[in-house]
């Protein structure tokens, strides 16, 4: 295990409203988020919601955000945006020594070591057709060099630990010969008591479901589950897989703190749960999801934020089950064209940070910039 004298890096309250009104970018499609009902013809283009204002500074602890570079109106911080900036913040292993690894055996005696760490990771770490499990311990950031460091077959488990950044990593279950054994079958899971998490410019994939249409031979690309909570899950390239992430393993598995914000992810072929989320409040705004089948399910009693997303053309776009029912908030969101189906009903997400410095204000422009800004090797870590 080398060792080296670098070091790792790592806001506010918005206001919004409900979407009472909505605008049609095509004739042939009529939608009322007032009353919940949508109807759409599959060559047309919906915006959905109304504006706000993602300005001002309010609650909570926050870690400010340094733009290290800008496109089109939207930057990559080196803080996170969303709740991991509240709680304290997220710094991970910021405060401890910056170690390399580049074997299996490295990795995972540093990541879950008690001391405070900022671990590099160099090339392909695998442990061969078993499969692997990191079990990362608190105040860990874990980084992946350039843009080829990858975990192959290996997942990382987060489980009643704080304070933990995962960036520029590559990761797949790919090469276990079970995968469903390992890891639960998820990439990334986070669980227990976990508090502040950072996944930021990863990549997180299986194989294409089209191909591998066995949906439960891998489990989510990254779950969140129990008590967990103060999560920002950024600039990640999601592809290749059927089931994208869920929040809260059950309809009983309702957590009041469990406060989660996903930004500037790209979601390529990964058919469902993007995400599936159950309880309490979420920001999910600024990500793009093409090649899916039904995206966003809002299940028992969530008040999630949806804000500027764009989805290519699906069967459910932003929905609720009726046997355990959620709410959204929704603004400014195109749906290229969905099955017709009633939206979950309206409700104000309580979001206590700043995030305008982020925030791509022309829906259309998530489309082009998303792919450009999300994935490994695309900032400076």
């Amino acid at each position: 295990m080398g060792t080296s004298s670098m070091g790792s890096g790592g806001g506010g309250a918005s206001t919004g409203a409900n979407g009472n009104t909505d605008t049609n970018t095509a004739s042939t499609t009529t939608t009322n988020s007032a009353t919940g009902t949508a109807t759409a013809s599959t060559t047309s283009s919906t915006t959905d919601g109304t504006t706000s204002s993602a300005t001002g500074s309010g609650g909570g602890e926050t870690m400010g955000a340094t733009a290290t570079s800008t496109t089109g109106g939207s930057v990559t911080p080196s803080d996170p945006i969303g709740f991991a900036s509240l709680n304290g913040g997220t710094i991970g292993g910021r405060d401890g020594e910056t170690v390399t690894v580049s074997t299996y055996a490295e990795l995972k005696s540093c990541a879950e070591s008690s001391s405070p760490t900022v671990i590099r990771v160099e090339g392909t770490i695998s442990n061969g057709s078993a499969g692997g499990q990191i079990n990362v311990n608190s105040n860990k950031s874990i980084i992946g060099v350039g843009s080829t460091a990858l975990l192959s077959g290996v997942g990382i488990n987060i489980s009643s630990k704080n304070n933990i950044i995962v960036q520029n990593l590559r990761a797949t279950l790919v090469g276990a010969s079970s995968p469903g054994d390992v890891n639960g079958g998820d990439v990334i899971g986070i669980q227990g008591t976990s508090r502040n998490i950072w996944i930021d410019h990863c990549e997180l994939y299986s194989e294409d479901p089209a191909v591998q249409t066995d949906i439960d031979r891998y489990d989510g690309l990254l779950d969140i589950k129990h008590e967990s909570g103060f999560i920002t899950i950024s600039y990640t390239y999601f592809h290749d897989h059927h089931k994208g992430g869920l929040v809260g393993a059950a309809d009983d598995d309702l957590y009041s703190d469990r406060k989660i914000t996903w930004h500037h992810n790209y979601y390529d072929n990964v058919r469902l749960r993007i995400p599936m989320m159950r309880g309490a409040v979420g920001h999910f705004f600024n990500n793009y999801i093409v090649g899916a089948n039904d995206a966003t399910e809002i299940r028992a009693g969530t008040c999630l934020r949806v804000e500027r997303n764009y989805y290519e053309a699906l069967h459910y776009s932003i929905y609720t089950p009726s046997d355990a029912p959620g709410s959204a908030e929704r603004i400014e969101n195109i749906e290229v064209s969905r099955t017709e189906r009633a939206y979950p009903a309206n409700c104000t997400a309580d979001i206590p940070y700043s995030y305008a410095e982020v925030l791509i204000t022309n829906t259309e422009d998530v489309k082009m910039l998303v792919p450009e800004l999300a994935g490994v090797g695309k900032a400076q870590f």
